[in-house]
């Protein structure tokens, strides 16, 4: 397996402090490579798929300041469906802050709960159990993000290890995962078998290479989707550019 090393002079993108300043300082407008119409036409569509009249339960993974809660809210509350069923979780303290503010001043009915938590430990990710099972995880370039991260390694042993991970090794001493690899065996526990976890990302390969997602998750599909252009010289020819919707189901 290829071994992820964090490169020097990247931003800080696994740092919570780096975030933090940027949402208390407004360095960040909060919207990561498009609005995010399509990933929300995604996260319904599959809902609006699926044999029940329940509302679901959605898991937003690392919002940040990013509108895209809000407008998954809006879709629910036109079809009838709750939107306290969606959570935010983060690991900036300030993004979190900011949208519960938000958040106090709405329908009950549809309040969104936010939480603070690092997707990569297991403490903080076990603290989201009361709201699970969820039917779907919404990530918009979140995984992007953690992917930029370095390799973790997990000693066995240690108190606070997700069970799927210590069942995962095929060792009783330790194990090593990429980023994206551990984040999404610590979403299992918080699934229930078809639940679907719904990617936009910049990369083609998100999910290449993370040999023990696939156990848990299949990749359902991939999407092209053609990213937004900025200025461009009109003297020079500009490739097109595409991002990617991934549709990953729980076995």
């Amino acid at each position: 397996m290829r071994t992820h090393i964090k490169l020097a002079g990247t931003p800080d993108y696994d740092d919570p402090g780096f975030w933090n300043k940027k949402f208390a300082t407004g360095q960040d407008v909060g919207e990561w490579l498009n609005p995010g119409e399509s990933i929300i036409d995604t996260v319904v569509s599959d809902w609006e798929n699926r044999s029940t009249q329940e509302s679901p339960r959605v898991l937003h993974l690392g919002p940040g300041i990013s509108k895209l809660g809000t407008k998954l809210r809006d879709a629910f509350v036109a079809r009838n469906w709750a939107g306290n069923g969606i959570v935010n979780v983060d690991f900036s303290s300030e993004a979190v802050r900011l949208g519960q503010e938000y958040e106090s001043k709405q329908d009950p009915a549809h309040a969104m709960h936010w939480q603070c938590a690092d997707l990569l430990s297991w403490n903080d990710v076990s603290k989201l159990s009361p709201f699970a099972p969820f039917d779907i995880f919404l990530d918009k370039s979140t995984s992007d993000a953690i992917a930029t991260a370095a390799d973790v390694t997990i000693p066995l042993t240690a108190p606070g290890v997700c069970p799927v991970v210590r069942d995962t090794a095929d060792t009783s001493g330790e194990i090593t995962l990429s980023p994206v690899e551990l984040l999404g065996l610590h979403l299992v526990p918080l699934t229930r078998q078809g639940s679907t976890w719904v990617t936009l990302s910049y990369s083609t390969m998100r999910f290449d290479n993370v040999p023990r997602l696939g156990a848990y998750w299949e990749i359902v599909s991939r999407t092209p989707l053609k990213a937004p252009q900025g200025q461009t010289s009109s003297f020079a020819y500009t490739p097109e550019v595409f991002h990617w919707i991934y549709v990953l189901r729980r076995k």
